[in-house]
């Protein structure tokens, strides 16, 4: 009887242990499985939101390839916008930030007469005798009427002036109704050269738009810079200007 008593308790104690570790057992894949299900794998490869000039760069593309449209070559087919620079009051054009003003030359600034007032913006036919320091082409409809400004044009330059200038003082000048060439060197403008200058440009009143990248050198001082700019409507979105 004793012999069946302490068989009947190993065999009890054994069975105890099975039960432990399969109970063990179970909690631990349940816990498993608990944590497997919270977790989701995302194998999708993520995409890089395109910058404002790259997707300026595809929508030029696109309207490039529309069977509807022409490109035109400037200078070699059109003499270029008629201004000096991309600076006035049409549309806020001021590039501004913190405190300096922005200013690519589309002209050679040595060119320009001396009583041209910038905020009056162009200056046609005089601007047309002054040498483009940019070329490009822009994009405009096959059947558009004679003077419609093109749907969108593609600039670049190896040697484009851009000025920056102390934006309080200018600000003066507007005041005063009259910014001329003089009046800018007047404020110790910052000269530099961009060694690449690329820009797109929606010029129609209603879609205006003006997306700039550009990197260079400022001669006097031996620094680097580098200048970029959304800018749509009368607004700016972004900009950038970096000196070192």
């Amino acid at each position: 009887m004793k012999q069946y008593i302490d068989q009947t308790s190993n065999e009890h104690r054994y069975s105890t242990q099975i039960c432990s570790k399969v109970s063990t057992l179970f909690i631990g894949l349940m816990v498993f499985g608990f944590i497997s299900c919270g977790v989701t794998e995302n194998n999708e490869p993520e995409i890089d939101e395109l910058s404002d000039f790259e997707l300026a760069a595809n929508l030029f593309e696109e309207l490039i390839n529309d069977p509807d449209n022409i490109t035109i070559l400037f200078p070699d087919q059109d003499p270029g916008i008629p201004i000096y620079a991309r600076v006035g009051p049409i549309l806020n054009q001021f590039f501004v930030t913190d405190g300096q003003l922005v200013i690519p030359f589309y002209r050679d600034p040595e060119c320009i007469r001396g009583d041209f007032n910038f905020l009056t913006y162009y200056d046609p036919p005089a601007a047309f005798g002054c040498d483009l320091t940019v070329e490009g082409k822009f994009v405009i409809e096959a059947d558009s009427d004679q003077g419609t400004f093109p749907i969108m044009a593609y600039t670049e330059g190896s040697q484009v002036p851009v000025w920056i200038v102390d934006w309080a003082g200018f600000q003066a000048l507007i005041e005063s109704e009259s910014v001329t060439l003089t009046d800018i060197e007047a404020l110790n403008p910052i000269k530099g050269v961009a060694q690449k200058y690329e820009e797109y440009l929606s010029p129609r009143i209603h879609e205006h738009e003006v997306i700039i990248e550009a990197i260079g050198t400022i001669p006097g001082t031996n620094q680097q810079f580098s200048f970029s700019i959304t800018h749509r409507g009368d607004q700016i979105e972004r900009i950038t200007l970096e000196i070192e």
